[in-house]
């Protein structure tokens, strides 16, 4: 069968509404790629972050006159090993609180403040102790001791992670929504140009089925297309985004990284949300071009 007998060959490939489709879906992809790279990334660093402050805690105790600081410091030790759950007590020298107020009072004059000594508190996560009951008996032990479970850093993180996810939900809603506004004006402007082929069409006795179907199938290679190019695009930037010298030592181009750790953690659901912006893609292109096609063809009839 010649290409000119095609069913597709009713609307030619370098038809200029296509490639304009072609050309502003691939960016709306590419956005989309973007997006749904940064939820992953969000989502994976907030529930790493959230893992380690689940699993561990601090005893705070402040430096007073009246107090004995190494006896203080001892019998909580001994105190907190012999809790159930806790793994492990790790008594932090003086630099460890001075390098905590560094960042927001610096570093002049610290010698002359009672800095509180810490103690790092390793739980197990899957057993952890009562820490309610835990801080009664810290305070009773020693009356100075403050216990800090990093709980209401744990629940800002999670609501954060959830404020971000929400807003990139939006963000892929409104590219959605701006490719389902592209294709219905690609396919009007498609049939407007091809008019007199439509009408020699139905003279020759094809139905709109035929004809939407012929038109179809370029849109569907239109939406094919576009989501592949800026799904590649879209990995090709964060790919150079963990790899760039410059951003070597960077937080985010760590990150960046991590998405090519394939599969991390045995979870292939990260790939899978980036292999469905071509697929949803090609879904959007098929189904507003039809729906359009079929309304238009019979309004020309």
């Amino acid at each position: 069968m010649s290409d000119l007998q095609k069913p597709g060959s009713i609307i030619p490939k370098s038809a200029a509404p296509l490639r304009s489709l072609i050309a502003v879906m691939t960016v709306m992809c590419f956005l989309a790629v973007l997006a749904v790279g940064a939820m992953l990334l969000i989502n994976r660093a907030v529930a790493q972050w959230a893992s380690g402050l689940s699993s561990e805690a601090t005893v705070q105790l402040p430096q007073l006159s009246s107090r004995d600081m190494d006896a203080d410091l001892l019998a909580l030790t001994k105190l907190l090993e012999d809790t159930g759950g806790v793994q492990t007590v790790t008594v932090l020298d003086r630099s460890a609180g001075e390098k905590l107020l560094i960042p927001w009072i610096g570093a002049e004059g610290l010698d002359s403040l009672p800095i509180p000594r810490l103690l790092r508190v390793v739980v197990n996560d899957k057993a952890p102790p009562d820490f309610v009951k835990l801080d009664e008996t810290l305070r009773n032990a020693v009356p100075t001791a403050r216990l800090d479970t990093h709980r209401r850093w744990e629940a800002e993180l999670q609501r954060m992670a959830s404020t971000l996810t929400l807003l990139s939900s939006l963000i892929l809603a409104l590219i959605s929504a701006s490719a389902v506004a592209m294709v219905v004006f690609a396919a009007r402007a498609v049939l407007e140009a091809n008019r007199h082929i439509v009408d020699v069409l139905h003279i020759a006795g094809a139905d709109d089925d035929f004809i939407a179907n012929a038109i179809n199938r370029r849109f569907i290679a239109a939406g094919a297309i576009a989501g592949v190019m800026g799904l590649a695009g879209g990995l090709v930037t964060f790919f150079l985004l963990g790899h760039w010298r410059v951003a070597e030592n960077n937080g985010v181009a760590a990150a960046a990284r991590g998405l090519f750790y394939w599969p991390q953690d045995n979870d292939w659901r990260g790939m899978l949300w980036f292999m469905l912006v071509p697929l949803i893609a090609t879904v959007i292109a098929l189904v507003t071009s039809r729906f359009t096609l079929m309304r238009m063809l019979r309004d020309v009839r």
